[in-house]
């Protein structure tokens, strides 16, 4: 009996504790499919049950959002992805003055381009399209290209080269924009691709991403009128400026995806999925594709 009245107190604590932690638990502990930040500095995904002062960032995007189109310049944004198959990603894209085309791993699909909303129809597997992006361009008697080293110039036709941006990474792409280019490159130093455009027939560059989060996955710079328009993993970008300041006109492809790492290392959060943008005339098109090279 008398240990039975020094252990009631103790008894009673435990279970006034254990009904506290579950009124909490009840209050903080939430199951998702989707990703998870905790603010302890792990990111999760996919059924994980999240603890206490967690984050959840949740979203009701379907699995359509495959391919948009811009026609006003890049300032806003049409799905236009109905009739396309869901669970397959795009492997190749390219828009012709007429149509438009979009390899799948299934199979071609092509719609015409003028229509407001497209009409897409599965073409024959032995269809074919010209080259969706390219790796050299040429104003004014120059070629620019990307190169292992980063990015190249000539002067001669191709017969000789020069580096002009080199930062122990590779080239990603290069375009032609008014009075100069564009080029974006891998920096070993800023481990991060950078943005730079060259006003003097490509001798000298300038980088225009500071208004960007640095990132691993930049995959397109174009221009259309006078808007320079860029595709991040954070979404699409639009500058007025020539890249001194970025407005935001479109989410990202991919913004609930994210691999399981450590979040104090962010650099290598990779999502599955990154934009990249295609011009026909002043018409953009968004197509949403795996985040690797």
């Amino acid at each position: 009996m008398k240990r039975l009245l020094v252990l009631a107190p103790a008894i009673l604590l435990v279970l006034f504790l254990l009904n506290s932690f579950v009124l909490k638990e009840n209050k903080v502990w939430k199951k998702t499919s989707e990703v998870t930040t905790i603010s302890t500095g792990v990111i999760l995904r996919y059924n994980w049950w999240i603890g206490p002062f967690a984050n959840v960032n949740r979203s009701n995007a379907g699995t359509k959002n495959i391919v948009f189109k811009s026609a006003d310049f890049g300032k806003t944004w049409q799905d236009i992805s109905e009739g396309l198959p869901e669970i397959d990603q795009p492997v190749d894209f390219f828009a012709g003055e007429t149509d438009i085309y979009l390899r799948m791993k299934n199979g071609m699909y092509r719609s015409e381009s003028n229509l407001k909303t497209p009409v897409w129809q599965k073409e024959l597997d032995n269809v074919s399209t010209k080259p969706s992006t390219s790796n050299i361009v040429k104003s004014e008697g120059v070629l620019i290209a990307t190169g292992e080293k980063g990015i190249k110039r000539s002067t001669d036709n191709g017969e000789h080269w020069q580096w002009v941006i080199s930062e122990g990474g590779v080239g990603i792409a290069v375009e032609r924009i008014d009075g100069g280019f564009a080029a974006i490159s891998y920096s070993t130093q800023s481990k991060s691709r950078r943005i730079r455009i060259s006003l003097d027939s490509g001798k000298t560059w300038q980088a225009i991403d500071q208004g960007l989060n640095p990132s691993l996955f930049i995959s397109s710079i174009k221009q259309v009128g006078k808007y320079l328009v860029c595709s991040h993993p954070d979404g699409i970008f639009r500058s007025s400026d020539i890249g001194k300041t970025w407005e935001k006109v479109h989410s990202g492809a991919d913004k609930n995806e994210f691999s399981y790492v450590p979040a104090w290392y962010s650099s290598m959060n990779e999502p599955k999925r990154v934009f990249r943008i295609y011009a026909s005339g002043d018409v953009l098109y968004a197509v949403a594709g795996n985040s690797g090279c």
